[in-house]
């Protein structure tokens, strides 16, 4: 994720938290999230935010997920959510079953018996 995107992020996650009236330790202290690292997110100086994390500050914030993964980096260009991160975010899957899934689509969709079926 670049410097910019870290900033819109931050910008973003504090108009969500201004808008529901909720300090930043409210917001932290519901999200399961040091307020430092909050703080730090806010300002933009976080640039690799975990998915789980983005995915509980949606949940407190009333808002999608999506949009945050979107400016994290975490869409694959045809603007669907990077399978791991999303598998992580939203089924509290462990990084080791989020990549096994991640490779098993990856290896089903390149059999040729399965692009063969699509003709």
């Amino acid at each position: 994720m670049s410097e910019k995107n870290a900033a819109q992020l931050g910008q973003l996650l504090r108009r969500h938290r201004h808008r529901t009236g909720l300090s930043l330790e409210d917001v932290a202290l519901a999200a399961h999230l040091d307020k430092s690292s909050l703080s730090r997110m806010e300002s933009g100086q976080i640039e690799s935010p975990d998915p789980q994390k983005l995915q509980r500050l949606a949940t407190v914030l009333d808002t999608e997920v999506e949009d945050y993964f979107a400016l994290a980096g975490y869409f694959t260009p045809g603007g669907l959510p990077t399978m791991a991160p999303y598998l992580r975010a939203k089924f509290d899957a462990s990084p080791e079953v989020a990549r096994d899934v991640e490779n098993y689509f990856s290896w089903r969709t390149s059999r040729s018996d399965v692009n063969d079926d699509n003709n």
